[in-house]
């Protein structure tokens, strides 16, 4: 297992000769930089110039790349077993192995009162979709895993490790409206190992939410959204309407005044009318 500060060490005092890059595994890398060294040498020898300095500047260079690297950037670039067991790891937390579901009880372990011929054998065709979704998430497609567990649920709605595993599957590809609708529905369905919802790599990105919180304090159940405030009729009503509403009401009595004058209405008529207009 390579180590960060070693190859930092290595580089800083020994990067002239490549030792650093022998360390690393990278042979061709080294003997190009025992070959930079040799030519640099010879140069400097013959042209009393200062050439042995450029693999020097390459060693200084490699050590301040790795004292500043990230652990997880120099284990994925270069400890590959490392990475291996890391994805193994991530690949082990799936909630459903494939032997079958965790939290369904064996026949040895359900109380006798519950072993009766009603029983109805598992759906092999909801376990080969299951399985098929574990590996296509173990391969981390997520979008194949989704589409397969949507198929076990068609033969079998009420298995709550497919509903925790679209859990994770949503999660991982950032949708945490349906991954909390399918943690809602694992819980609903029996799922009893509630800290796994808390623990699980898979679903980090949903436990990063504000709805996450709500959805635990809520018994593991998505909270209802407030419903609107019924919006206020008389405060909608602009103001305008008002105004023109007053301005035809004048032009009116106006029109009616000037009839009353030109003698084509009596004044009783007039006040008729304006009253009318005024109510």
């Amino acid at each position: 297992m390579k180590n960060k500060t070693v190859a930092a060490i290595l580089a800083f005092f020994f990067g002239i000769f490549g030792v650093h890059r022998f360390y690393l595994g990278r042979w061709w890398q080294g003997v190009m930089m025992v070959f930079l060294f040799f030519i640099s040498l010879m140069i400097t020898i013959e042209e009393h110039a200062p050439v042995i300095m450029i693999p020097a500047i390459f060693g200084f260079i490699d050590s301040v790349l790795f004292a500043v690297m990230p652990h997880e950037d120099f284990d994925e670039k270069y400890n590959q077993k490392r990475r291996r067991n890391r994805r193994r790891r991530f690949q082990e937390e799936s909630y459903e192995e494939e032997n079958g579901e965790e939290y369904e009880m064996s026949e040895t372990n359900r109380p006798a009162a519950q072993r009766n011929s009603a029983d109805k054998p598992r759906n092999n065709k909801s376990e080969l979709f299951k399985k098929v979704g574990i590996e296509k998430f173990r391969r981390y497609d997520f979008e194949g895993a989704i589409e397969s567990f949507m198929q076990s649920l068609e033969e079998n709605i009420s298995s709550p490790s497919t509903h925790f595993n679209l859990a994770c599957c949503y999660s991982m590809i950032e949708n945490a409206p349906k991954s909390l609708l399918h943690l809602q529905k694992a819980v609903e369905n029996g799922f009893t190992d509630l800290p796994r919802i808390h623990s699980h790599q898979a679903l980090g990105y949903v436990r990063k939410q504000a709805e996450f919180q709500l959805f635990v304090e809520n018994g593991y159940r998505i909270a209802p959204a407030l419903p609107q405030p019924m919006p206020n009729l008389l405060d909608q009503q602009p103001s305008s309407t008002l105004n023109n509403t007053s301005t035809d009401v004048l032009d009116e009595i106006l029109h009616l005044g000037d009839l009353r004058d030109k003698g084509l209405i009596s004044e009783e008529e007039f006040l008729q009318q304006k009253k009318k207009l005024l109510a």
